[in-house]
């Protein structure tokens, strides 16, 4: 059993077989987990459009895009390390905030270049009903770890299941190494 509970700014990371395809390596950032249920981003799924694409809000900005996960994908969202934006965001944990607030980034942008290492946008969500969530760790569907800013925007986002795991150490390290299908070993 985890010495680390579900809250924001932990990340869950997909055991290495978990058969739902929306889950399959994925590693999930958990922005709320209370009363009313769990709701994390999963980072490390990059749509095949960039924002420009699904939206002219922004202007000719060039951001990715990525898939949050499987709930509400008409829902556009934001995670940022821009201190400015914290009236309209929800802070993760020191350096990392959520928002919805497109008018706030929209005003942002329209004034500064913002590096894509400091924002990053996304399409859905992943959610979970109160009480399903620990229900999934107790049948240890997912690997619970502290998050790290640097994971949040990694440059290279489809590598960070394993890195993360690497990083852990240990038998985490070695779960990294597994094939991504186990008749191939």
């Amino acid at each position: 059993m985890s010495k680390h509970q579900p809250a924001p700014g932990m990340l869950l990371l997909a055991e290495p077989f978990l058969p739902d395809p929306n889950f399959f390596r994925t590693v999930v950032l958990l922005v709320e987990h209370n009363m009313e249920g769990t709701l994390g981003v999963v980072l490390n799924r990059p749509a095949p459009v960039g924002v420009k694409e699904v939206t002219d809000f922004f202007g000719d900005v060039d951001y990715p895009l990525f898939i949050g996960g499987p709930v509400q994908r008409d829902m556009l969202h934001a995670l940022h390390s821009l201190p400015m934006l914290e009236p309209q965001s929800r802070k993760i944990m020191p350096g990392l905030y959520w928002t919805a607030d497109m008018r706030s980034i929209r005003a942002l942008l329209a004034t500064r270049d913002i590096p894509a290492s400091m924002l990053r946008f996304y399409v859905g969500y992943a959610g979970w009903a109160v009480g399903q969530l620990d229900i999934e760790m107790r049948a240890s569907s997912w690997i619970l770890t502290p998050a790290q800013r640097e994971y949040v925007f990694s440059p290279e986002p489809e590598n960070l299941w394993r890195r993360v795991l690497t990083d852990m150490g240990g038998k985490f390290a070695f779960i990294a190494t597994f094939p991504d299908d186990p008749r191939v070993n």
